[in-house]
Order: structure tokens, then sequence, then C-alpha cells
């Protein structure tokens, strides 16, 4: 096998980290390898802890969007592209992306084959095949896993994990401690989602955050950098009832992923938080609407549970309701589950 390998992310949080299944394929595949990733630079800490990468490259955030002018192909001049690459696996296929791999000519290069990139990969994989994906048979982690299949083709899909700093961790840790002084379990709890339509109504979160602290536990609500209004409009409620927040103005992965370490289970809708959590071992809820869970949910440990998604049966209304939501948390007894132990000893 080739000494240098370059995996170009895909975008968006969820994505990244349904590609993290073939990335540390490639490592265990390929032990001795140089294995570097190129990645949106608000996501980069993702990769900060994990040991089957060798660099992380951080690209502009505006480089990774396809619609964007090819002025953002400065970003392959970036130092940390001087290595040559035998291999480059490009798992977002796009102008830019397709220019990198022009320059840095590669032995071989991997991707799929859209009309206006496909020219520039020596192992291209069948746009139709890529969207099969589509039928919700395959889970996400696999499809993104056939572009690794090209030239590696005795890959087995895979959940991904997630690697958190001990920094974080101790991190994490002190933050929890310092606003959950009875020690209470952390019950986190995600209301938002990037796009509106998947966020299931921020009433019901309420409506479980409250039947949760009967049962002894500390509700901690979460919201990203693209849920102000939502953080906003509903800030002042959580407070009043004695919940904890967790708000981040920006995209780094490595605080939230350690507080979730921390917590006892997560609800939250189909978002990044939930891939986080999922990935970082937490248990976790998932509540689905417009969004197919046998797809974007490729999550297999115990105590994993998307509930929802798109239903025939019931198509003017996706979403469960607070009773289903509720019933499945009754069936997966949080509370024999972790009784009263403080979730923020080691």
């Amino acid at each position: 096998m080739s000494s240098n390998i370059l995996y170009i992310c895909q975008n968006a949080l969820g994505d990244i980290i349904t590609t993290l299944p073939s990335i540390h394929f490639l490592r265990r595949r390929y032990p001795h390898v140089v294995l570097d990733v190129c990645v949106n630079t608000d996501y980069a800490d993702l990769f900060s802890a994990d040991p089957h990468i060798t660099k992380k490259i951080s690209a502009p955030s505006e480089w990774f969007c396809a619609s964007e002018e090819p002025a953002n192909n400065n970003a392959i001049n970036l130092a940390e592209f001087h290595s040559f690459y035998d291999v480059v696996v490009d798992s977002m296929c796009i102008p830019q992306t397709a220019n990198l791999i022009k320059k840095l000519r590669p032995a071989k290069a991997v991707g799929i084959s859209f009309v206006e990139t496909m020219h520039v990969y020596d192992l291209r994989l069948s746009l139709q095949d890529w969207q099969t994906w589509a039928n919700g048979k395959r889970k996400a982690t696999d499809c993104f896993a056939d572009i690794v299949r090209l030239f590696s083709s005795d890959y087995e899909d895979a959940s991904p994990h997630l690697y958190v700093t001990k920094q974080t961790e101790q991190w994490a840790k002190n933050w929890i401690a310092d606003r959950n002084r009875a020690g209470f379990p952390i019950f986190a709890i995600s209301p938002g989602a990037g796009h509106p339509d998947k966020r299931w109504p921020i009433d019901g979160f309420l409506e479980i955050a409250e039947d949760l602290t009967k049962r002894d536990f500390v509700p901690l609500f979460i919201f990203g950098p693209k849920e102000n209004e939502l953080h906003q409009s509903c800030a002042e409620a959580i407070k009043n009832q004695g919940y904890l927040i967790f708000k981040s103005d920006n995209y780094q992965v490595q605080p939230l992923a350690g507080i979730l370490r921390h917590c006892s289970m997560l609800l939250t809708n189909d978002c990044a938080v939930m891939h986080v959590g999922a990935a970082i071992g937490c248990r976790v809820l998932a509540i689905f609407g417009p969004t197919n869970p046998d797809v974007w949910f490729p999550y297999s440990k115990p105590g994993q549970i998307a509930i929802g998604g798109s239903r025939p049966q019931k198509p003017s209304c996706p979403f469960p309701t607070v009773s289903e939501v509720q019933e499945v948390l009754n069936q997966i007894s949080v509370q024999s589950a972790f009784g009263k132990t403080s979730c923020v000893e080691t």
C-alpha cells in the first residue's frame, strides 16, 4: 500500500462523523501509512485526540462550499499541502477539491463521478450507485465507505467513534461539577437542529425535562451557534425551572463532546449534537421527523435508540408525540440504568 494518504472530509459535522469509520478503517488496514485529513477549520478540533490521524489540515470553511467562486481555491496553496500524497480520497467531490487533486497530482485519486469533477479521479464511484443510499436501505456510514471500497474492498461497516482529549475531559468534569453541586445524573437535551423542519416542538422537550427532575435527573439544555433565536426564546423558561444550559457560539466539537461524556443520556433531534453524543458513547434517544433514521442514525451500540422518522402511516405528523417519547424513555429505564450515582465521578 502507498505510504501517504490524504482524506478530504465532508463539510457538515454530522457528515464528517459518519465518515469516521472509513477514515479509521484506512489506519487499521494500513497501519504504517501517513494518513492526513483535510477538514473545515470550524470542525478541525474533532480530530484533536484521534490516534488514527497523522495530521489534520484545516482549510477555510468557505472553501468547502460548492456554490462559492473559484477564488476559494487559494486554500490549495496552504503550506500543509506540500507533502506528496500517493492516494487522495475525496468525499466532497466539488470543484475546489478537484483543483486540489490536480495540484497534488497523486498516483491515485478516488471520488464520486459528478460531471464537473469526474475527470479528476482514477477510481470513480458511479453517481447512480452513490445515490442509492436515499432508498433508506443503507446507513450513511456504509455509503461513504463505498469510496474507500474502490481500493480496499474488504471494508465492513462500523459505528463512528469520536475521541476526546484529556484536557477536555477534565474541563468538562469541572464545568459540570461547578453547576451540579447535588451530584445528580445529568440528562442532556438538544432541542435545536440546523434545519428548523428537523426540530421537535420545544414544549415537548420542556415537558420531558420536568418529568426527569422528578426522577432526580438534572436537565442540561444544549444550544449551538445556529440556534441563537431558539435559545433566546426559551432560555428564561429553562433557567426559571432550574435547568442547566450549555450554549456554544462556535462550532468546536471537543467541549460539547467532553460534556456529553459526563451525561447519563442525551435526548436530541437529528442534528450534529446527536452524532457527537452517539459517537463518544453517550446513550442517545434521537427524535426523527422528516429524515430517515435507517440512514442517518448509524449507531448500533446498546442504548442508542432512534424514534420517529418519515412514517407513511402518519404523513402529516412524522414526529412522535410527547407520550411516545416518554414511553420509550420508560422502556429503556434510565433511572434503573444510572440510579443516583454522580455523573461527574470517574
